[in-house]
């Protein structure tokens, strides 16, 4: 099974961000395919509903599944 696309992990990011911290605003600052590993390392900004400032968050996302392998808020 090939590793999904950029845009399909964007995709992705903006539904698992919505779940975990309810933001729909975000932007990827940097954004990494670990083939051997299997995985995407992406560093987002995003911002809440509301919130006066953007936060920042570390996504590891499965390259084929596109499940969240890990999460760090604040990153």
């Amino acid at each position: 099974m090939p590793a999904l696309t950029f845009a399909e992990i964007k995709s992705r990011v903006a539904a698992h961000l919505k779940v975990a911290v309810d933001a729909d605003d975000f932007d990827i600052k940097s954004a990494k395919l670990e083939e051997l590993q299997g995985f995407w390392k992406i560093d987002v900004e995003f911002k809440k509903p509301k919130a006066m400032f953007s936060e920042t968050a570390l996504l590891i996302i499965d390259a084929r599944t596109g499940e969240v392998k890990e999460f760090r808020r604040g990153y």
